[in-house]
């Protein structure tokens, strides 16, 4: 019984643990310290697979990562809004260029 009990904590404190060091969309899914975000991004054109991100908040600052992958629907758009937690990317709405808020240096 003692090492049922062990091995049960074993592996909760592992599963804890890759929740805080990896950063994959999965994870950031399951993450409770990762809160939801709307922020920006120009993406390029004449494709629905956008790689690499570079993603800024509503102020116009980068975001300090990239969002590794972004699945569109509209190749013929290029400015967008991300609905999503660090890498786990909920949803994306296209905007127009009016719409995205101006770059800060």
């Amino acid at each position: 019984m003692k090492k049922l009990g062990l091995t049960i904590i074993v592996v909760v404190t592992i599963f804890c643990a890759a929740l805080l060091l990896i950063h994959n969309q999965y994870t950031d899914y399951l993450n409770p310290m990762i809160k939801m975000e709307t922020d920006y991004a120009k993406v390029p054109k004449h494709t629905q697979k956008y790689y690499n991100v570079q993603a800024i908040d509503k102020s116009g600052k980068k975001l300090p990562y990239k969002i590794k992958y972004v699945g569109g629907n509209d190749p013929s758009r290029q400015y967008i809004v991300i609905r999503h937690k660090g890498q786990y990317v909920k949803v994306i709405d296209y905007i127009t260029k009016n719409e995205m808020p101006r770059l800060q240096d």
